[in-house]
Order: structure tokens, then C-alpha cells, then sequence
């Protein structure tokens, strides 16, 4: 038993540490997919990033089972569950990804980590259990809140709510409670859910922006969010340590928003009323994030979205996962001979690499001074081509024929090469042009951006008329409370009709606040905000035209320049065999 629990041990602190490189991979290319889908619909970007949170959850579990089978006790301690995991991962990753670093040059690392595992699994519990106890006083924190007693109903709002979950498909009853202490709508739980509503958006939000935010909530409720939320949850805390988990679960969290965004004003069909629900609750707070709230997200880009839906444009954040996958491929591709050789039981004699029957030789224009090389095949060449460089000197053609390294520095050749790779060149010139445009009409879109920011901000009523309407509305609450229990207490028939004249005093006072209060929230205000924020999403639209005329153009030079390069490459590779037919090409001299 002590064996198995150290194995199993040994094991999980090696998955952990796999891991790293693991969850760089899958963020890298969750991130470059979800840049692709940016015109799809929010429901195909959050299965894409639920797939690859559930992927990341999936591969330590599968290097931890992969290990304790390589150790030969996965088949006595678990006999089913172990060859199904292993034979998913199998399916996502080569096998030799998964053994990568375990062999050969990787020997001395691998023995002064294995000294580290006991620290390793020390850390990673103590950072898993403090992120398990602040998951466990969340989920106490919903359990109480949502209890009967916890909340005061409302029968109105109450019996509106219920005719929106009807009207939306939901058969479980949606039960609404108004609290005092909350700064958003909140749900909480899943099997007999509960929509939280702060007291303070029931008596001082216009009621057409609150049932706008309550739909949001009822969109929540119908997806099961709260249900799928804790699951995810459970994955942050296991792999707390990766960034790429966590910037997972905030795209899952931002498109699971918009979708409920998109229920939402489905359901009302006015999705400028809830942009301007949505602007309401920057005079809030955050609450917590164990259960869906209607601020989730990020709350601006939710309202522009609402406001004039229109894909993100493409910038240079791109550029980060496919450089990333690009590097790892690189490494890989370096690390996999190196593998081979330290497995060989004989170490192998060093040898020129010498081209694959039927692959193209590569090959490398060099230029002068600070004009750079342009290469055409493996970066493994490089070192060697910086080494003809320095002894060479000036401009040559550097290739690479049978294991032997040439160089061709005839003026004519280098000419006809020059002259082959032109139209390239002058193509890719206009792609910067492009480039520099498309970055002069992105920074008018983010300054538009801005006035959008400023005008969803810019309507906030006058806080202390709103504070001084709530106060009266509450003494009168209290008021009309304790009219109640004195009607209730007294038998004289004369003491009730006073009571009852005075209640009716009470509750058209009431109804006049409200009145007011409604005003206050929907006076010119609100519509010159809308009106505004009308505008600047008519800016925004005619903005983004020219952007969009760029892109394709940018799309179009691409091809031609693929097309180009194609072109060029077969020009070179037919001039580097006429080369050689006429002695052009000469061996590489060697060091010393």
C-alpha cells in the first residue's frame, strides 16, 4: 500500500510539472482557434474554450495514470478507468509528446527535479487547498443566501418573473427574493434556482431596464450556468498554477455572458434596453463569482456588442500562440534527434545532414552588411550559413546538395535571383503600407470605443435626489408596516378606519416616490445617453468599413504574394541546377 501511494505520488507531482508545457500548448492553440472563429457565434467560441478547459483537466490525469502504468501498478490499483484516460490522452497527444523529456539529454534535469517532488507536491497542495476553502465559504456564502428567510419576496416582480420563464421555456420554478446587501442580480443554485435582486435596483431602476437584467438571469438559469460554473471552478483550483487555465476560464466566462446577452434580447427584443440595463450597474459593485451574475464579463464590451454587434478585427495579440506553436514545433523538431541518439545503444559518428530522396534542397540568399538572409528550409542550417557568412563574405546564394554545403556568387546568378524574388519584395512593401493603415483606423476605433465608454457612463442621476427618494420610500415602508400590525391588533371599528384612511395616505405617498423615481431614471437623460450611444455605433459601423476594405485587400495581397513565393522559390531552384551544370557553384570552405 505505502508503494502504491508513492508511486501515485511520483507520478502526480510529474504530471503537474508536464503540465506546464502541456497547458501552454493548449492555450496557444485555443487562443489562435477562438481568433479564427471571432465572426462565429459566441455558443461555437464557448464550446471551443469548455473543450480545452476540460482538455487541460484531462492531460495530468492522463500523465499521472500514463506513469503509474509505466511503473506497473496502474493494473492492480486501477484496472478500467486508467487504460480508458491513457487511451483519450493517446488520442490528443503522440505518445512521444507525453514521454518527451524523460530520456537522454533530459537524464540530469529529470534527476534534480525528482530530488524536488516532495516540495512540489507541498506547494501545490497548499495553493489547491486555500483555493478549495475560498471555493467552499463561496458556496456557503450562495447556500445561505438562497435560503428561505434569507430574502424578502415580492409578489409582483414575482409573478412578471414567472411569466418570463414561461415564456422562455423554463419548467423549474425560478423563485425571486429581494436583498438589501447585493450590488447585481445574482442565481443561485440549479435545481430550484434563485435570482437575487439588490433592493436598490427594485426601487430605483426604471422597470423596463430591471426585467431586462432578470431575463439575462432566466438565461442563465435555462443553460444550467451555475451548474457548469462550480465544475469550472473545480478545475481552477486543481491547475491554479498555469496562466493559460485561468485565461481559459475568463474566455468561458466572457462568452457565456454574451450568450445570455443574446437570450436575453432575443426574448425582449430590444437589445438596446439591456445595453442600458447593463450601463446601470457601473454604479454598483462586484459580487461573487461562484454564481452567474448579470455584470459578468467585460461589461463595456457586452453593451457595444449589444449596441452594434460586429466582430473584433484581427491585431498583433495573434501573433503571440502562433509564434508560441511555432516555437514548440521548432523544439520539438530539435529535441526529437536528440532523443534518438541518446536512446541509440552506440553513439552515432557525426555526419553532414544530407537531404531526404524527392525533398527539396534548402538553400539561403545571403546579402551584405545589415540586409539579413533570406532562407528557404530547415532552421537547423542556420549556424552553418552564419558560419559561410563570415568566411565567404559579401552576397552569395548558400545551399545545400547530397550533405555537401555549396555557395554560388556569380554577379549574373545573383542578379537573376534578385530579380526573381522582386515582385515578392514589392509586394511585401505594400503589405507594411496596408499594415500602416490598418493601425491609423484601429486607433480611430479604439478613440471611438472611448466615447462609447464615456457616453454608457455619462447619464447617472443625481445620487443624492436617489438616495433622499429611497430614504423617504423606506421610513414609509416602515410606516405602512406598522399601520398593519395596528390594524391587526385592534377590534375598534372606528381605530381601523383611521388606520385605514392613513394607509391609503401612506401608499399614494409611496406611489408618488416611485413616480419620481421612474422620472429621475428615465428623463431626457436616459434618452440623450441612448441617442448618443445610437451615434457613436453608427460612427463605430462606418468606421469599421475601411477597416474591413484593408483586410481584404491584405487578404487578396496574400495570396498574390504566396503565389509569388512559389514563383520565386522554383525560379531559384532552377537557377541553382543551372549552377551547377556550369561550375557556378562552389563547396563552402571549411574552418581552419
Amino acid at each position: 500500500m505505502d508503494e502504491l501511494v508513492g508511486t501515485a505520488a511520483t507520478a502526480l507531482a510529474w504530471a503537474l510539472i508536464d503540465f506546464l508545457w502541456q497547458g501552454l500548448l493548449v492555450g496557444w492553440a485555443a487562443a489562435l482557434l477562438l481568433a479564427l472563429m471571432r465572426r462565429a457565434r459566441p455558443q461555437a467560441r464557448y464550446l471551443v474554450a469548455c473543450a480545452a478547459l476540460l482538455l487541460c483537466a484531462a492531460l495530468p490525469l492522463a500523465g499521472m495514470l500514463g506513469r503509474m502504468a509505466d511503473a506497473g501498478v496502474a493494473a492492480s490499483a486501477l484496472p478500467l478507468m486508467a487504460n480508458a484516460t491513457v487511451a483519450g490522452a493517446m488520442a490528443v497527444l503522440p505518445a512521444a509528446v507525453l514521454d518527451a523529456g524523460r530520456v537522454g539529454a533530459w537524464a540530469h534535469w529529470e534527476s534534480v527535479v525528482q530530488q524536488r517532488l516532495p516540495l512540489v507536491l507541498l506547494c501545490w497542495a497548499i495553493g489547491a487547498g486555500l483555493l478549495a476553502l475560498r471555493m467552499a465559504l463561496g458556496l456557503a456564502w450562495v447556500r445561505r443566501r438562497s435560503r428561505p428567510g434569507a430574502y424578502r419576496p415580492d409578489p409582483a416582480w414575482q409573478a412578471r418573473l414567472d411569466r418570463m420563464a414561461r415564456a422562455m421555456g423554463i419548467a423549474r420554478r425560478v423563485t425571486l427574493g429581494v436583498v438589501e446587501d447585493l450590488s447585481s442580480p445574482v442565481t443561485a443554485g440549479w435545481w430550484r434556482p434563485v435570482v437575487l435582486v439588490p433592493a436598490a435596483l427594485v426601487s430605483g431602476m426604471p422597470p423596463q431596464l430591471l426585467e431586462a437584467l432578470l431575463a439575462h438571469e432566466l438565461a442563465h438559469v435555462r443553460r444550467c450556468d451555475y451548474l457548469v460554473n462550480v465544475m469550472q471552478s473545480a478545475i481552477e483550483i486543481l491547475l491554479f498554477y498555469h496562466p493559460a487555465v485561468w485565461w481559459l476560464s475568463k474566455r468561458i466566462r466572457e462568452e457565456r455572458e454574451q450568450i445570455a446577452d443574446d437570450v436575453a434580447a432575443s426574448t425582449l427584443g430590444e437589445p438596446r434596453r439591456l445595453a442600458l440595463a447593463l450601463s446601470e450597474l457601473d454604479l454598483f459593485q462586484f459580487t461573487p463569482q461562484l454564481a452567474p451574475a448579470a455584470h459578468g464579463g467585460n461589461l463595456m464590451s457586452r453593451i457595444k456588442r449589444l449596441v452594434r454587434p460586429e466582430a473584433e478585427p484581427l491585431n498583433w495579440k495573434l501573433a503571440v500562440p502562433i509564434l508560441g506553436l511555432a516555437a514548440c514545433a521548432a523544439f520539438y523538431s530539435w529535441s526529437a534527434p536528440v532523443h534518438a541518439a541518446a536512446a541509440a545503444p552506440e553513439p552515432a559518428r557525426s555526419e553532414a545532414r544530407v537531404v531526404k530522396p524527392g525533398a527539396e534542397p534548402p538553400y539561403a540568399v545571403v546579402r551584405a552588411g545589415d540586409k539579413g538572409v533570406s532562407m528557404s528550409g530547415s532552421s537547423d542550417d542556420w549556424d552553418e550559413v552564419k558560419q559561410a557568412r563570415e568566411r565567404i563574405g559579401g552576397n552569395f546564394l548558400w545551399f545545400r546538395e547530397g550533405g555537401q554545403a555549396y555557395y554560388i556568387q556569380d554577379a549574373g546568378m545573383l542578379a537573376r535571383i534578385d530579380a526573381a524574388w522582386a515582385p515578392v519584395d514589392k509586394l511585401g512593401a505594400q503589405m507594411d503600407a496596408y499594415g500602416k493603415e490598418m493601425d491609423v483606423h484601429g486607433k480611430k476605433m479604439d478613440a471611438l470605443g472611448k466615447e462609447m465608454d464615456v457616453a454608457a457612463r455619462g447619464f447617472k442621476p443625481d445620487q443624492d435626489k436617489v438616495r433622499g427618494i429611497e430614504k423617504r420610500m423606506e421610513a414609509l415602508g416602515e410606516e405602512m408596516d406598522k399601520l398593519g400590525r395596528q390594524m391587526g391588533a385592534t377590534d375598534s371599528v372606528k381605530e381601523r378606519e383611521r388606520i385605514q384612511k392613513r394607509m391609503s395616505e401612506v401608499g399614494r405617498q409611496l406611489s408618488a416616490a416611485g413616480n419620481e423615481m421612474s422620472q429621475l431614471h428615465n428623463g431626457s437623460g436616459m434618452r440623450q445617453a441612448q441617442q448618443s450611444m445610437d451615434e457613436i455605433g453608427r460612427r463605430m459601423g462606418e468606421a469599421g468599413k475601411p477597416m474591413d476594405a484593408i483586410g481584404k485587400k491584405m487578404g487578396a495581397l496574400g495570396k498574390d504574394m504566396e503565389r509569388e513565393s512559389k514563383a520565386a522559390d522554383r525560379t531559384v531552384r532552377a537557377l541553382i541546377r543551372e549552377a551547377r551544370e556550369k561550375g557556378l557553384a562552389k563547396p563552402v570552405p571549411q574552418a581552419g
